[in-house]
């Protein structure tokens, strides 16, 4: 009997959704089931970059963050005592034991926020003044206040005692990230716009709490994604933009709530990350089965918002920003070794080759039934040598074929195989063991007996 047959396929890589079950991905969505050690430019996929070993302090890390200077950029190392230089990549021994441990801190030399207090939980620079917090109160260094009996503090009772985690400062407003609540915090105009110190709104803050229950689970748990704030809050990453936030949006991470699952809860305050322009790196403690330190990487350019998870052959602990060569990346330190990478960097991860993959949602082809999934075929571009596996995976029955494999230097190349497998989905996985092609589409033919099916393509 006659049948059509049409492809479906991923025709742009949209990042990664892997929960909920992807067969519910229409053929144009371009979004994949799971992306490892992967950068995902302009709907082409290819392996992401190497680190690079920049230095290695004289004893384990227990806090790290960067330091901003006209001497320029370097990393303060709490646990070794010592300043790296982000562009000599060199040492200097420094007085860190008495210092404040805070993420915010970083005028001229960051070890010290110019305030008497030495135990402040997290700290921000706010236009003319220094904003400091510890338990619920917001400390700032010049006078202004929410009212003129305690002119330099404010105080975040709403309801209930709130521990001040984070301060995200914007300008003269800023946003505090409490353990339970969120809050959208406007700093007074200070004591040069009120020299008579009489009562003005003007000089006084303004607090509003946004959410009552949502809140940052650490201090360093943030990081800016395209303009918006994401955090990770006890039940995944969370975002918002401008004070827009409401009450009971659901995670942006429920689309890879197996991932946020296996988070080590023994770790979480622990947890770091970072934004660079429209990207954004958690350092994520796993369980099994990746039983380390893992970095998920968000990019507000793709559809599906996550890129992929990069996973390092150490762990990667510890997340920063600093510049080399007057251009802002991204730091890892390894927490145990006190070894410094560059993030981004070369071919290899310190000389261990990069494994990367891609694996594709299952192809449904709007129809529970059984199918004949048959030609399948991937259009990538080798860059040179790369060493390629293509893999067909089946549900019902389960299973995973090897289909084709190459090492070499193919250049611009469409590589098909006929998987003959009969089951009700399927999808496709390419793994690169070696090399950096561009894998610019994937797709996959099915039939069933009878009639015709199709799919968007």
């Amino acid at each position: 009997m006659p049948k059509e047959i049409q492809q479906d396929g991923d025709i742009a890589f949209e990042g990664f959704a892997s929960y909920p079950n992807s067969c519910t991905f229409s053929g144009e969505s371009g979004l994949l089931e799971y992306s490892e050690n992967m950068d995902i430019v302009s709907g082409k996929a290819m392996p992401r970059l190497g680190y690079m070993l920049a230095g290695t302090a004289s004893a384990p890390v227990t806090y790290a963050c960067s330091a901003q200077s006209s001497n320029g950029d370097s990393i303060l190392l709490w646990g070794s005592n010592q300043r790296f230089n982000c562009q000599s990549g060199t040492f200097t021994a420094v007085n860190l034991a008495q210092k404040q441990k805070a993420r915010g801190q970083g005028y001229q030399d960051a070890l010290t926020m110019e305030t008497a207090d030495a135990d402040f939980t997290t700290g921000a620079n706010i236009v003319e003044r220094l904003v400091t917090a510890k338990g619920d109160k917001l400390k700032f260094t010049l006078y202004s206040g929410i009212a003129p009996y305690e002119p330099d503090s404010a105080y975040l009772v709403q309801g209930t005692y709130d521990e001040i985690k984070a301060i995200v400062p914007d300008m003269n407003a800023f946003t505090v990230l409490g353990k339970r609540s969120v809050y959208e915090v406007g700093a007074g105009l200070g004591r040069q716009a009120n020299p008579d110190r009489k009562p003005d709104k003007s000089v006084f803050h303004t607090i509003k709490r946004l959410s009552k229950d949502d809140g940052v689970v650490g201090s360093d748990a943030w990081a800016m994604l395209g303009g918006n704030l994401t955090f990770l809050d006890v039940d995944g990453i969370k975002s918002f933009k401008e004070g827009n936030f409401g009450e009971g949006i659901p995670p942006l991470s429920d689309t890879i709530l197996d991932i946020i699952n296996l988070i080590d809860p023994s770790k979480i305050s622990e947890i770091t990350a970072v934004g660079l322009k429209d990207r954004s790196y958690y350092a994520l403690p796993l369980l099994a089965p990746y039983g380390k330190t893992v970095v998920l990487v968000m990019n507000s350019s793709l559809k599906g918002v996550f890129e992929s998870v990069h996973v390092y052959p150490e762990s990667v602990d510890i997340l920063t920003v600093a510049r080399k060569d007057g251009v802002p990346r991204v730091w890892g330190i390894n927490k145990a070794s006190g070894r410094i990478y560059l993030l981004g960097e070369q071919a290899t991860d310190n000389g261990t080759s990069i494994q990367a993959k891609i694996r594709t949602r299952n192809y449904l082809f709007a129809t529970h039934g059984e199918k004949r999934y048959e030609n399948c075929y991937a259009y990538m571009d080798t860059k040179g040598n790369a060493e390629v596996e293509f893999n067909f995976i089946s549900t019902n029955p389960d299973g995973k074929w090897l289909l084709d494999k190459f090492n070499g230097n193919l250049g611009t190349t469409v590589r098909r195989a006929l998987a003959n497998k009969k089951c009700m989905l399927g999808k496709l996985e390419l793994v690169v063991k070696s090399g950096r092609p561009d894998i610019l589409s994937v797709g996959v033919e099915a039939s069933v007996v009878g009639r015709s099916i199709f799919s968007n393509f």
